[in-house]
């Protein structure tokens, strides 16, 4: 700790008397006395360095706050990518841990729901380490779910052992192809689940719960009616909006702009300074300083690619062929 508030403070605390020409504080510039020899306006530098990483600091775990958390995290990996079959009929359990019962009841739906020319998809695994909804949407583009001509695909993924958003499992997210979302909008599919899935699965039933939202889904894609009285009724579009008691969170605008705003005080208070003791060009040293501590983000920010491989059942691919997903939801 000693060493990173000295690096921090961009001074060795040298003992007086000891020798130190050559060396360089944390902005390149000379160390030319100790810290005890420092003048009134070394010690601002100084101080003023120092709040500001503390601000980048307090920047970067408020930038954190925003994104969306593991709510499990107890994964390291993420699960293989599955291949939906003919056999699968759409329904894939990788767990081995749901009712075959359940499964097949499931089957008999998607076959039902195919002979009508619709596609309605369910995928169970039991956790993973990355973002559910985008893995979800991984699985929708890479089995093409729906028809390739009108793009109608509906996709059901759930993860047993993560928690969803009222804290109970299983977490449940849903995708929707472009071409049916005049049908299924945001907020209808959203009231569905609030109304079937989440008060099941709070109770221990979510299999019930599944099986409740899959049929309304699908009752809904048969009758377009359904969604323009749904929007008639509801003054929100169907995407781009959360509906009421949504729990999707983002940072507070104004905090950000407030954020940015001393940064870049601090920045320019820093880079004045700095350039006085210099005796250097007033631009020249803010540029410098800001491309180190861009160079400082970019780091920090560096992620892992996931990497995903592909395993495949018996027989032909499932999928009509459809892309392109909509939107979706997770609860």
């Amino acid at each position: 700790m000693l060493t990173v508030a000295r690096f921090l403070a961009g001074s060795r605390f040298v003992k007086k008397g000891e020798p130190h020409a050559g060396s360089r504080d944390l902005f390149g510039g000379k160390r030319r006395c100790s810290m005890k020899r420092l003048s009134k306006v070394h010690r601002i530098t100084y101080i003023l360095r120092f709040a500001f990483l503390s601000l980048l600091v307090a920047g970067l775990l408020a930038a954190c706050a925003g994104q969306p958390q593991n709510p499990a995290g107890t994964s390291t990996q993420d699960p293989p990518m599955p291949q939906l079959t003919v056999d699968t009929h759409g329904i894939l359990d990788t767990t081995g841990t749901v009712p075959q019962s359940f499964i097949a009841q499931l089957r008999s739906r998607s076959d039902d729901v195919q002979a009508h020319g619709y596609q309605i998809a369910v995928v169970i695994f039991n956790d993973l380490a990355s973002d559910p909804h985008q893995f979800a949407t991984d699985v929708f583009n890479k089995n093409g779910i729906g028809s390739k001509d009108t793009n109608n695909g509906v996709l059901f993924v759930l993860y047993l052992q993560k928690p969803g958003k009222d804290a109970h499992t299983p977490w449940l997210t849903y995708i929707t192809g472009g071409g049916i979302s005049g049908a299924l909008p945001d907020t209808l599919m959203d009231d569905y689940a609030q109304t079937t899935f989440v008060p099941a699965r709070a109770q221990g039933h979510w299999q019930d719960g599944l099986m409740a939202f899959y049929d309304k889904v699908y009752a809904a894609e048969q009758d377009p009616a359904v969604a323009r009285e749904w929007q008639a009724t509801h003054p929100f579009p169907s995407s781009g909006a959360n509906p009421p008691g949504s729990t999707n969170s983002s940072p507070d605008p104004v905090a950000i702009v407030i954020l940015v705003s001393l940064a870049i005080v601090f920045w320019l208070v820093i880079s004045a300074i700095v350039a006085a003791r210099r005796r250097e060009n007033f631009f020249y040293t803010a540029f410098r300083l800001l491309g180190r501590v861009l160079l400082i983000l970019a780091l920090l920010s560096r992620g892992t690619r996931r990497g995903s491989s592909s395993g495949r059942g018996g027989g032909g691919a499932w999928g009509g062929g459809g892309s392109s997903p909509s939107s979706g939801g997770d609860v």
